[in-house]
């Protein structure tokens, strides 16, 4: 196990009704801003319940909605503009990852006195940001208790992140209850997110980290246990409950703690993302599985083997290279399950970009850690998806 700093400063309040707490965690606050999807959560009385504790707390509520899947850093200008004309102190952000993906970048945003987008571009520069808190109402990306933020220039073609402890909200409202009308593609791309998320600190090059490991492998089977039943029962809440907790134990800090993470997968996503508008549960996995495939050789089958073991439960009896190839196969069958698709042609994603997202990749620096990708690797993994 290496080194590790890890600050987990985020409260969460867990459970139904849990948006009571709203009015104790925002004093003193005066004026805050309320951040927004496009709309669904004005349709299912989750707005009308915060819009109550908000009024009830005397706030002067100012808000910002329209935030897209992958969010635009045209709408965080927007919203640091919004903050800075009226002194806004607090940012709570309502919805699922790009919302409070964009709440981050407005908080980080508003001290800062150049463009925000150089943060994304060079995250040294964060100094501090405005707090945030999440109301969270999808299961996905952890951000209501992390330290990232993940934004798109579509000017530039770009979808970029930036980590910085400054970041991580004050506190998050969380209940499951909240997510039972999601469609069913939304809740089975955020459970492939949540996997892609453990995956890229379980299959790490730090052989030595027992209770990280098992605690990722807990995570895993417990998306795979609940994942499809809330296709067959979307309001189970039992399953809602489960699969809301693995999504911040996913990518709070915990399970990467002691360990190198790779992270390739994401790096590749995000440029599919940003040049096709992808679902990033979708493009993950698709991708995933074939980059276990790819990455496969000798010195890496005892990760495959404790996956495959601990993770899906085959015989031990099995070769470690028997073990990897039915695990990696498990995997996508899992995916498919979901009803999510196993091919980038599925979702209309042809190879005209494959070399530049490559190319674009190279620059930024090392990619992977579990293996260092080249430009041919990554060529080869996005062929393998298409």
């Amino acid at each position: 196990m290496i080194n590790f700093l890890l600050d987990l400063k985020t409260r969460i309040h867990f459970g139904k009704d849990s948006v009571k707490n709203l009015k104790q965690e925002l004093y003193p606050y005066k004026k805050i801003l309320l951040v927004l999807g496009s709309g669904s959560v004005k349709k299912f009385g989750i707005y009308d319940a915060v819009k109550k504790e908000l009024s009830d707390a005397g706030l002067e509520i100012f808000e910002l909605d329209g935030v897209k899947p992958n969010p635009s850093v045209d709408l965080v200008y927007e919203g640091i503009g919004i903050c800075r004309n009226n002194s806004i102190e607090f940012i709570l952000a309502l919805g699922g990852g790009s919302v409070i993906d964009t709440a981050k970048a407005i908080a980080v945003g508003v001290p800062y006195l150049g463009d925000v987008w150089e943060l994304f571009i060079d995250e040294s520069r964060i100094t501090n940001a405005l707090s945030t808190g999440a109301i969270l109402t999808l299961a996905a990306t952890g951000s209501e208790s992390n330290r990232n933020s993940v934004i798109t220039n579509e000017k530039t073609t770009e979808k970029l992140g930036i980590h910085h402890d400054c970041l991580r909200p004050q506190f998050a409202i969380m209940d499951p209850s909240y997510t039972f009308s999601l469609p069913p593609v939304q809740t089975a791309a955020g459970v492939a997110d949540i996997m892609a998320h453990v995956f890229e600190q379980y299959f790490s090059p730090t052989k030595d980290a027992y209770m990280a490991n098992r605690m990722a492998e807990s995570v895993l089977k417990t998306c795979i246990k609940y994942g499809a039943l809330l296709l067959k029962d979307p309001e189970n809440y039992e399953a809602r409950a489960e699969i809301m907790w693995a999504s911040t134990i996913a990518l709070n800090g915990l399970l990467g703690a002691g360990k190198i993470g790779d992270w390739a997968s994401h790096m590749l996503e995000h440029e599919l993302s940003a040049y096709y508008d992808l679902n990033h549960g979708v493009g993950l996995a698709i991708l995933f599985p074939n980059w276990m495939k790819h990455v496969i050789d000798d010195s890496k089958l005892w990760k495959y083997r404790e996956y495959a073991v601990n993770v899906w439960d085959l015989p031990e009896g099995m070769n470690d290279m028997q073990l990897a190839e039915a695990a990696i196969a498990k995997t996508r069958e899992f995916f498919i399950k979901l009803n999510l698709p196993a091919r980038l042609s599925e979702v209309g994603i042809d190879d005209k970009y494959f070399e530049t997202m490559a190319e674009n990749l190279i620059k930024r620096g090392k990619l992977g850690s579990f293996k260092v990708l080249n430009k041919e690797d990554i060529i080869s993994i996005y062929k393998m998806s298409n």
